[in-house]
């Protein structure tokens, strides 16, 4: 019997096809998708001169170009990749594109102005504010002062700004089940990733998965897909093996429910380039994960602490608050770990790992799916996933001062050790 997320999605990708026409097919719905329309394609590598902006990195300017740190350290005779470079400098670089340049705004603050507000609204993090504004940096702003922000509208924009083709139709079995925990189980009659134009399979051995995961999978990707636009490649790096069962060096991944997807990467960058905080495309990751979260199928995701501030921004860019992203990222708190579902764990700095709940059709699945649900504070999922969420905190407050629920539970969630590649 096809499950609900399938059904679902059969459902949502008809209705959506039936107006992909009447969308603009390269229109900016966000000022930031400007990059798409301004940016000059030269055809073939020409050498340009860039203007160095105050506290830009090099890695900034080459994933800015499409090129590499070391490209750029050869062209201007610099001292390594990790080199600080003075606001002003002029850098040459030899790229296929011109992007517009940067803009430089005096900005006066009015009342209710702070400076996540204004990271918000000119789509940059607080700190790179306070680093254009040193007088004014670690203090409340007042209304009347006078700022200095850089804004970027070269900075590739690649979700959002249009929608994309429906896929083509996946067609799988569907008696392929999850047994036991993701720790010690196994994988019952294991589906082979199918090739698709949603993502970029890895190695062949490792991308085996249950039906319930697959069918989660093609409905969060079609929904990256189609109406996020996005069309980059996104690399899944390991699921489980045929059968399920150990799969080294991983310490979970033994029952289908575990999907290790490398950190999306912005355009122009090789896909075999390792994911750093400049050549990420934080906006494409955090679009991936809601779109995960929308299903209501995912139990946990890791993702190291140190990179959960970019996600955390690029979710606000998106239009998310903080009161929304408290039970799903744990930044910015420094407790409470197990509460939020995008969590710190060793050795996921290059990827995330996404934990999905066990299939409603999974009886021999653990921990159970209603376990799961009852220890977070959620509901049973509806199919839009967003009401399993609706009224958690509250509840997972009254479980706290009950002694009920997750606090203090580890639930052996460090998953790989030392392993930060999918």
């Amino acid at each position: 019997m096809v499950g609900h997320v399938a059904a679902l999605l059969a459902l949502w990708v008809q209705t959506a096809g039936a107006d992909l026409e009447a969308l603009p097919s390269d229109g900016a719905r966000d000022p930031a998708c400007r990059w798409l329309t301004e940016t000059e394609h030269l055809g073939e590598r020409e050498w340009i001169v860039h203007v160095v902006r105050p506290h830009e990195r090099l890695g900034q300017v080459a994933a800015r170009y499409g090129v590499s740190r070391d490209e750029l350290v050869t062209w201007n005779d610099l001292s390594s990749p990790r080199a600080r470079l003075r606001a002003g400098k002029k850098l040459k670089v030899r790229t296929d594109r011109r992007p517009p340049p940067h803009e430089k705004i005096e900005y006066t603050t009015v009342e209710g102005d702070e400076w996540s507000t204004l990271a918000v609204r000119h789509r940059v993090l607080p700190e790179e504010l306070q680093r254009w504004n040193p007088a004014r940096a670690g203090r409340p702003l007042a209304p009347g002062t006078s700022l200095t922000i850089w804004h970027d509208p070269g900075v590739p924009q690649t979700v959002n700004c249009r929608r994309g083709p429906a896929p083509p139709k996946l067609e799988y079995r569907r008696d392929a089940e999850s047994l036991g925990h993701p720790q010690s189980g196994r994988l019952r009659n294991g589906i082979p990733l199918p090739d698709s134009p949603l993502w970029t399979r890895g190695r062949r051995d490792g991308l085996w998965a249950s039906t319930h995961t697959l069918d989660t999978m093609v409905a969060a990707f079609t929904h990256l897909r189609v109406e996020r636009g996005y069309e980059g490649d996104v690399f899944i790096g390991s699921i489980s093996r045929k059968r399920g069962g150990k799969f080294p060096p991983h310490r979970s991944h033994r029952t289908g429910l575990d999907i290790d997807i490398r950190l999306p990467l912005l355009p122009a960058v090789p896909l075999e380039t390792y994911p750093t905080p400049d050549n990420v495309d934080w906006p494409a990751l955090w679009e991936l994960i809601d779109a995960f979260l929308d299903t209501g199928e995912v139990s946990m995701i890791f993702l190291d602490r140190r990179l959960q501030r970019h996600l955390y921004w690029a979710a606000r860019w998106a239009g998310k608050t903080p009161e929304e992203l408290e039970p799903i990222i744990h930044w910015p708190a420094k407790d409470r770990k197990w509460e939020a579902i995008v969590r710190h764990a060793r050795g996921h700095k290059g990827h995330i790992h996404i934990r999905l709940l066990c299939g409603p059709e999974e009886p021999r699945c653990a921990p159970s799916r209603s376990n799961v649900l009852e220890r977070r504070g959620w509901i049973e999922p509806t199919p839009s996933g967003k009401e399993s969420r609706e009224g958690a905190r509250a509840r997972r407050e009254a479980w706290r001062l009950e002694g009920r629920g997750i606090y203090g539970e580890s639930g052996g969630d460090d998953d790989e050790a030392g392993d930060d590649e999918p």
